[in-house]
């Protein structure tokens, strides 16, 4: 099985770590060259509770050197989906199923919208990663996490659970669930609270969580969502939502999340698949959700003032 990679940041690499350890075909694509040279020439580093392993990839930024591939991986961020799918034609051929794990909303119609024959699966991960430095990375999730999907096409079958296999033979802990809306739903409460809230005040998810005045904006957050996904349909409870947000808090406590990280680095954040994509559907449905619209409109304000 050829397995290709499109983004190789922090989760995009940490997922091909795992996938090194199997007998696929593994590659990354991704058009940061000095990161791509450091994986191919000394391979990618991985640190995890202060030891570092070296594991051998094939990387690139052409994406016609890979062939067509088996499975595409979709891992970028969401304001770069669009681009990404572009440039990687060359890996999709009629029987490639794309795979996004990808935070926050949208993403599976984009890539229905570049590629409207092929079979995609879509879901996400409680693992994180941190990006160091090229060619470097840091786990920095506490016990096995989770990865949950399913197929956009409703259909459990052999090719479903040929890539579950995959991804546990990787080590990863992987997940068939037929509920993945509800799943998506609970983990966006986690991105739209833990992750805006961090990239807003500059803590690490523990330190933001071990403040009790987190705890009242963290929730208020999550009751918004869990009233948008009732309007929706989507089975979602207050007191699952509340207990699955503090689970994560606790399991991520040395997390820096992305959004995190990019607004240190002045780059533009997946604020509009997160908040963004909460008060959009709020509005078109007539819901009031004044938390998620501070905090997105706070990250607006942050992104804005960056040269």
């Amino acid at each position: 099985m050829r397995f290709v990679i499109v983004g190789a940041g922090a989760m995009g690499s940490l997922f091909a770590s795992h996938l090194a350890r199997t007998d696929a075909e593994t590659w990354v694509l991704d058009p940061w060259e000095d990161h791509i040279r450091a994986i191919r020439e000394s391979g990618l580093r991985v640190l995890r509770e202060g030891r570092e392993s070296t594991v051998r990839l094939r990387a690139t930024s052409d994406a016609a050197q890979p062939g067509p591939a088996d499975v595409v991986m979709v891992f970028v961020k969401y304001g770069q989906t669009r681009e990404a799918l572009a440039g990687a034609r060359p890996l999709v051929g009629q029987r490639t199923v794309l795979l996004t794990l990808q935070n926050g909303l949208g993403n599976v119609e984009l890539i229905r919208e570049a590629f409207p024959a092929n079979r995609i699966f879509y879901g996400f991960t409680t693992l994180t990663s941190e990006l160091l430095g090229s060619g470097r990375i840091e786990a920095s999730y506490a016990g096995r996490g989770e990865t949950y999907f399913w197929a956009e096409d409703g259909r459990r079958d052999a090719e479903l659970d040929a890539l579950r296999s995959l991804l546990e033979a990787a080590g990863i802990n992987a997940i068939v669930a037929p509920d993945i809306e509800l799943m998506i739903w609970k983990k966006l409460i986690v991105n739209c609270s833990l992750n805006t809230l961090c990239a807003i005040t500059g803590l690490s998810v523990g330190q933001l969580s071990d403040r009790p005045e987190s705890w009242p904006v963290l929730e208020g957050v999550a009751d918004e969502i869990v009233a948008l996904a009732g309007r929706k349909g989507i089975p979602l409870e207050r007191e699952q939502a509340h207990a699955f947000l503090r689970s994560v808090a606790h399991e991520a406590r040395g997390h820096f999340p992305s959004m995190l990280i990019d607004v240190k680095n002045r780059r533009p954040t997946e604020i509009e698949c997160l908040n963004g994509a909460v008060l959009r559907e709020a509005v078109r449905l007539g819901i009031a959700v004044p938390f998620n619209r501070t905090l997105y409109s706070q990250v607006r304000i942050i992104e804005s003032s960056a040269p």
